[in-house]
């Protein structure tokens, strides 16, 4: 490999580590393997370039058109012809893309949700850093300037990151940083005369001890240097009061109530009492914050213009008793990804490219804000009985895992005060609406706009404490309660249906921001429920106040087991309960595992990391041994095999502690075999015959049969047969040095080789 090409590839895992240090930006990895594979593919085209035309200049330029191809085939979309040649709409489209990225990075707490244009950003972004890095590097050869580019997309997730950037995310970006400048530096030099060079050599040494001595020190420093706090701007604006944004990502932390009362978009309706409309769904809870579980593409098939998939979970005699309603929304001060929308829709007519979400119905623009949109939505009016919710059946498997997960370290007084509530509960709906009782009336909550001062993993546990703060925690609490009692829940984002205008006309502001839980009932799917005080949202659903009385716990008589997993109908014990509920409902309705939850409960992790260091393990060996293949594979005559055997005899013995210069020729390596072990007669001959065979091929010496008696009677002839007695008196050498090594020498010899790497080195440094 040649210089410029190990400069190149030390760049190129240069830039692919910086982009790596942006991963806790982004809720979501979706963004990440398009970014890396952008990146894999300028520093290749940068290889191949240059390796076939010597041009750096020219590779610069075919780097820039394949990372302009790139983003046409991820972005272009349906304006692009075969998928990367673009029309006259493309360049509207990307415009359009990066604007809402721009907003996305505006507007967004950290971590922002993996949206398109973010998307677009963060790939665009790190195939210009890769192409920046590779033209200083490599083009300019200034690979000290390199650090330009990556120190600047670095300081990014230092500065915006909660508590900055981790010292493994500096180690990762440095190290290969500080490798680049000493390969590129060396070979720079090359031509310099000797005293010269090695005065250099003495520079690039000292540079790059400095460099990794600061390295230490940046990585063990910053742990006794307070951090950045997290500004959560979960609900923003942008050019006044009259653009509203709200982040699909809630924190513990952050209210989504906001001053202003003007109106961000306005709808009419046939429905008498309409529900709230929903942006978006958060089912991922990580003690901090929820999130949306969005980050692979939708297919682009799936448009809502012609038509919705089924309401998950909605049986069909559910949704044949739902009244169809259609609700016309126009927006005017709300720039948003996510659109609007009652639930369940069924259908959405609107100009411009909507996905949806078949597991959730969240419906996301591809390329498309709602700021400026008018659409009308048709959609179902479900108003599921008592009776249904009572008698719903368990979540499938593959619900129960999903929606009861918890985090890890979640207090226990959650575990309790959702047992405690519950206690004369018979069946999940009781529960549901045991807890939404709780929260609106029997508890003690007061509905206020601040937030309890804890917003880390113990935010819940706080805010059930001091009963006091707004619709975000009130909805993350039931819904966190609801899944240690094994109901699936997950929390909602979106507007309560704001003030009626005239008959059947409605108008929003930005203070109708809202979240709310919904659980989940099998048969009729998502339930609204309402915790947060009726000051704030009115009256609770009519489907969530039992008509019929809760069924009072008696000593002998257990309450009924929540909806979930279980192995009987009734109730668990408390420390069963708490049990079942940190499992995250891995059994399926049948209380057994089904076969691919068997798979997905193993640790893969674990496995994983005995994978990786059984193939750590094996990996010298097995290079090794793939060397001396390639090499007895080359012994085509007398002179090829001579030189595999003497090859072969100096790796081995290196492994048993032989070491000489590698200017030493085949006669005093021998005698420095000699030196460090007494090998006996036989062993002796054999080394010797190896040794007159290399200098044979070498030297010419020996080329002809030897006289009998003179110990080296037809050395070149038994070579030339395939090499295999020559080989095996290399095997006999090196088997007489390692009876005389230690047990430990000889075990790492044969366990841990060093020939396959020390060739893998050299080829990386051959020019």
């Amino acid at each position: 490999m040649t210089r410029s090409a190990r400069t190149a590839c030390w760049a190129g895992l240069a830039s692919a580590a910086v982009v790596l240090s942006v991963r806790p930006l982004v809720s979501g990895t979706g963004w990440l393997v398009p970014a890396l594979a952008v990146v894999a593919a300028v520093t290749g085209t940068g290889l191949l370039v240059r390796a076939l035309t010597r041009r750096p200049g020219l590779a610069a330029g075919v780097q820039l058109l394949v990372l302009l191809g790139a983003v046409l085939v991820l972005f272009g979309g349906s304006t692009t012809v075969l998928g990367v040649v673009p029309t006259s709409a493309t360049p509207a489209r990307l415009a359009q893309l990066f604007g809402d990225g721009v907003q996305v990075v505006r507007s967004y707490s950290v971590p922002a949700v993996d949206l398109r244009g973010l998307r677009l950003l963060l790939v665009a972004g790190a195939g210009l850093t890769a192409w920046a890095v590779d033209l200083l590097a490599v083009a300019l050869r200034h690979p000290a300037l390199a650090g330009v580019p990556l120190a600047a997309v670095y300081a990014v997730p230092v500065v915006l990151a909660p508590g900055g950037s981790s010292g493994w995310a500096l180690a990762l970006v440095a190290v290969p940083y500080l490798v680049l400048l000493v390969t590129a530096g060396d070979g720079r030099r090359r031509w310099a005369g000797s005293a010269r060079a090695g005065v250099r050599s003495a520079r690039t040494a000292a540079a790059a001890g400095t460099g990794a001595v600061a390295l230490v020190a940046a990585v063990a420093v910053p742990a006794a240097v307070p951090g950045l706090d997290e500004r959560a701007l979960t609900f923003g604006g942008g050019g006044g009061d009259t653009i509203a944004v709200i982040n699909p990502i809630l924190n513990l932390k952050a209210s989504l109530g906001a001053r202003s009362d003007a109106t961000i978009l306005s709808y009419e309706t046939d429905e008498d009492d309409p529900e709230p409309l929903r942006i978006v769904t958060a089912d991922v809870f990580d003690g901090q914050t929820w999130a949306p579980s969005t980050g692979a593409d939708i297919p682009r098939r799936q448009r809502v213009q012609d038509g919705l998939s089924d309401p998950p979970g909605m049986s069909g005699a559910v949704r044949e008793q739902s009244a169809v309603r259609r609700t016309s929304i126009a927006v005017r001060g709300l720039d948003q990804t996510y659109l609007p929308l009652p639930y369940p829709s069924t259908r959405v007519e609107i100009d411009g490219d909507w996905l949806y979400e078949t597991s959730s119905l969240n419906v996301v623009g591809d390329g498309e804000t709602t700021r400026g949109r008018t659409y009308t939505a048709t959609h179902l009016e479900v108003r599921p009985t008592e009776e249904q919710l009572r008698t719903a059946p368990p979540a499938p498997g593959d619900v129960q895992e999903v929606f009861t997960a918890l985090p890890e370290g979640l207090p226990e007084v959650v575990f309790e005060t959702a047992r405690e509530v519950t206690a004369g509960a018979a069946d999940a709906y009781e529960r549901a609406a045991l807890m939404q009782r709780w929260f609106r009336s029997t508890g003690g909550f007061t509905y206020s706009t601040t937030a309890p001062n804890d917003g880390g993993s113990d935010a819940v546990a706080a805010f059930l404490q001091e009963k006091s703060g707004f619709c975000v925690q009130y909805a993350s609490a039931m819904a966190v309660m609801a899944r240690t009692l094994g109901i699936p829940a997950r929390v909602a984002i979106g507007f309560l249906p704001g003030e009626e205008v005239s008959d059947g006309r409605w108008r929003i502001s930005a203070q109708d921001a809202h979240a709310w839980p919904e659980l989940w009932f099998s048969g009729v799917g998502w339930v609204r429920f309402e915790p947060t005080p009726a000051t704030r949202t009115g009256q609770s659903p009519s489907y969530s106040q039992p008509r019929t009385p809760v069924t009072p716990v008696t000593p002998n008589a257990p309450a009924a087991a929540p909806q979930g997993p279980g192995p009987s109908a009734d109730a668990p014990a408390p420390e069963e309960e708490t049990s079942a509920a940190q499992a995250g409902g891995a059994a399926g309705a049948d209380g057994e595992l089904t076969g691919w939850q068997r798979v997905a409960a193993l640790p893969w992790g674990w496995l994983a990391l005995g994978l990786a260091a059984l193939v750590a393990l094996l990996l010298p060996a097995a290079s090794a041994a793939a060397l001396t293949r390639r090499r007895w594979r080359g012994a085509v005559d007398g002179a090829t095999a001579a030189e595999a055997a003497w090859a072969e005899l100096v790796d081995r013995t290196r492994d048993l502690g032989a070491q000489w210069p590698a200017s030493a020729t085949p006669r005093q390596s021998a005698a420095a075999l000699g030196r460090l072990v007494d090998l006996p007669g036989q062993a002796q001959e054999d080394l010797a015959r190896v040794r007159r065979a290399v200098e044979g091929a070498r030297y010419g010496a020996g080329s002809r049969p030897s006289a009998p008696g003179a110990g080296g009677t037809g050395v070149l002839t038994r070579a030339a047969t395939g090499g295999r007695l020559v080989r095996a008196d290399v095997d006999a050498v090196v088997a007489a040095v390692a009876r005389q090594r230690p047990a430990v020498v000889r075990w790492r010899a044969r366990l841990l080789p060093t020939a396959g790497l020390r060739a893998l080195l050299a080829w990386w440094d051959r020019d």
